[in-house]
């Protein structure tokens, strides 16, 4: 809704955290972005809503070939224990791309 001056109100975009193996994310990529703990892309649903992935590890090591308006579909396999005590386990992702 805009409002006198024709400003469109902005709402924040949900951040995707999946829990358990087997959940997923389909759509477009609407954008990718440089964040502080590295790259973030924001994938449009279907239902045009915006979500936005986490910059984990190995999410990002499968998506280094995606862009902008490619259709993905992310699929949260699980964790893996960490090989060194103390660290958190390692979320684990598959990617499907269709690059535009």
């Amino acid at each position: 809704m805009k409002d006198d001056e024709g400003y469109e109100k902005q709402e924040s975009t949900m951040y995707w955290n999946p829990q358990a193996p087997g959940e997923s994310l389909k759509g477009k990529i609407a954008y990718a972005e440089e964040g502080e703990y590295g790259m973030s892309y924001t994938i449009e649903l279907d239902d045009k809503s915006l979500i936005k992935t986490p910059a984990h590890k190995v999410l990002l090591s499968r998506m280094t070939k995606a862009k902008a308006g490619d259709r993905v579909k992310i699929t949260f396999t699980g964790e893996e224990l960490p090989k060194v005590k103390g660290q958190n386990p390692t979320k684990m992702y598959e990617v499907g791309l269709k690059q535009s």
